[in-house]
């Protein structure tokens, strides 16, 4: 056998996607075409999108809600952006409140002009068209000029405290004050942050091992915090004087800074600690083999067409048995023994008559001269079927094989100066053969797309070895010197590693085909003696050429989970699935009439 391995990665093919229905999304993304719509119809929308929490904030002096928005004319935009360019056109704003709460407010405009005069006077006309509750600091001193046409009075108030280095801080109840922010330096607050869904790496990180795949995951050294890239970003955050410190166990964040730092800090963990999505992978390793046969000389026992030869009316007996399914030397005459007889099997014929010789006929009926060409192109056989689920971002790795252990055999140098042969497990033992498949899902902000990180792998044993010493796929080797030898079975492997990226929609099948093993198999079967002849001995004599090529493709679906009922959903299509199959293996054995009832529906 000439094994030989073809692994040209190829990406055959994309298959339509399954039709999804549209899900809230924090990254969601809109168009919209409004057109004398009011306010409260494009929040609505736009909260059943997004999946946020979006209140509008009426008064008796404006109703928001039913606002109108005469034309708006958006493709393709963050559904954040779609709703403040909304809210501007009415004159409102969006503002974010704690725990991720957006407010779509309409701010008394500022209409003022000042020049040089007191800082604290600008903030008290400022507050007083806001009407809000405004503290100034005593240290808060100096003059200012302003002019504001329209402007929104929190933001008129921000510029005005930041124009001479002072800063605006939001307290309990509403209350803001205006402050030097070297005194909130001595007026530090401890908070607690409690994360959710942002944690550290975990200590067990998915790996692929292959020659051809350079990096790959490993786990952390040293403590969870040290590696949590969330904690680097909120420590650059604190001021000179904050701290930060994270309890693992309870997944707590504790900072001890400013007012102004906590709301910096707040506003990112808003933002990171959001609730990840999750893409299954529904995965099938097919494999089809394709065969190309030659068979080219005198099969004994065949099922190609039979030939008769005829001869003389003398018993023969040959010096062998041929054994079951081989040929059988019989005397073939007419019924009455004497000829001439017919032979329906040459030509097809009935009628076809050899004619009486002086001794009669000798015909070997099961002697079949053959010379077939032929392909045979063998089912596919779905061998695998993982199916996985990953978070977005996150690598997961399936493995379906077993694991192979084996020895070497080391020589050392005795005391009485002989060789001395040891065998103990190898270094580089066990190896894994089998199939093993290394996904990294990343899903596209506001859209069903996904990008895949993919790199397959087949690793399978190709030694020639068929005796107990060497099993099937090791190979016999010779150790030792003269008059101390040994032997011992190695496994040799032989494996097919692709690695790709792609992009596909969500509920889309990627073809991965292109790992292709090829292998050579020329035989020889003779008949003795008979073999030898000179010329006629080739008549006796029957060749195979068998050219095996094993493709291995691998069909891969990712679909993305928004929630719950994605997850039911996609179960219930795979009982569904497999009690379809059930039914076809019952129907394939008894001949139908067994029906599988579906379970009763809930409710």
């Amino acid at each position: 056998m000439r094994p030989l391995l073809a692994s040209i990665p190829v990406l055959l093919g994309l298959l339509a996607p399954s039709g999804m229905a549209q899900v809230p999304s924090r990254e969601a993304r809109v168009s919209l075409n409004v057109a004398e719509r009011d306010m409260a119809h494009i929040v609505d929308y736009l909260r059943e999108r997004s999946g946020a929490n979006i209140e509008i904030i009426d008064t008796a002096d404006d109703a928001i809600s039913t606002t109108v928005v005469t034309s708006l004319q958006l493709t393709d935009v963050h559904w954040r952006t779609a709703l403040e360019i909304a809210a501007e056109k009415i004159a409102c704003i969006v503002e974010e409140r704690q725990g991720g709460v957006l407010l779509v407010t309409k701010p008394a405009p500022v209409i003022y002009e000042a020049r040089d005069l007191d800082i604290a006077d600008v903030i008290d006309v400022i507050a007083s068209t806001g009407r809000a509750n405004v503290v100034i600091a005593p240290e808060v001193v100096g003059t200012i000029s302003v002019r504001f046409h329209g402007v929104p009075w929190r933001d008129a108030l921000e510029v005005v405290a930041k124009t001479r280095g002072y800063t605006v801080v939001e307290e309990s109840g509403g209350v803001l004050r205006v402050v030097d922010p070297v005194v909130l330096q001595d007026q530090l607050v401890t908070r607690s942050y409690q994360l959710r869904y942002l944690r550290p790496r975990g200590s067990y990180a998915p790996k692929i091992e292959s020659e051809f795949v350079v990096g790959g995951s490993t786990p952390p050294e040293g403590s969870a915090a040290e590696h949590f890239t969330v904690l680097h970003a909120l420590r650059k955050a604190l001021s000179q004087a904050g701290d930060l410190d994270y309890i693992e166990r309870q997944n707590v964040v504790l900072v001890r800074d400013t007012q102004q730092v906590h709301e910096t800090v707040g506003s990112i963990l808003n933002s990171l600690d959001v609730e990840p999505l999750q893409v299954f992978c529904d995965v099938k390793f097919v494999s089809t083999l394709n065969q190309d046969i030659l068979n080219l000389g005198v099969d004994y026992g065949g099922e190609g067409p039979l030939a008769s030869f005829g001869g003389g009316q003398i018993p023969i007996t040959l010096p062998f048995d041929p054994g079951a399914g081989g040929f059988e030397d019989m005397i073939i005459a007419s019924p009455n023994g004497t000829g001439p007889f017919v032979d329906p099997t040459l030509n097809g014929s009935a009628a076809t008559i050899i004619p009486d010789t002086v001794f009669g006929a000798l015909s070997f009926t099961k002697f079949a001269g053959t010379l077939r060409m032929l392909q045979q192109d063998l089912s596919s056989e779905v061998i695998q079927a993982p199916k996985i689920v990953a978070l977005d971002g996150v690598p997961a790795t399936i493995f379906v094989g077993e694991t192979i252990r084996y020895a070497e055999a080391k020589s050392e140098q005795g005391q009485a100066g002989g060789l001395q042969l040891s065998i103990q497990e190898a270094s580089s033992s066990p190896v894994e053969v089998g199939f093993q498949l290394l996904v990294t899902p990343h899903i596209i902000p506001g859209t069903e797309r996904i990008m895949l990180e993919v790199i397959p792998k087949e690793t399978s044993l190709s030694g020639t070895g068929d005796s107990a010493l060497a099993p099937q796929g090791f190979e016999v080797f010779t150790i030792g010197a003269a008059g101390l030898e040994g032997s011992i079975a190695l496994p040799r492997t032989r494996s097919s590693t692709m690695v790709t990226t792609m992009m596909l929609d969500s509920g889309q099948t990627a073809v991965i085909g292109g790992l292709t093993t090829d292998s050579d198999t020329e035989s020889e079967s003779r008949v003795p003696l008979l073999s030898r002849i000179p010329l006629v001995g080739e008549l006796f004599k029957y060749r195979t050429h068998n050219r095996d090529r094993r493709s291995l493709m691998i069909f891969l679906t990712p679909t993305i989970v928004h929630s719950d009922a994605d997850q039911e959903l996609l179960l219930q299509q795979e009982l569904g699935r497999r009690r379809r199959a059930l039914a076809d293996e019952i129907e394939a054995m008894v001949g139908g009439g067994i029906a599988l009832d579906a379970p009763p529906a809930e409710g």
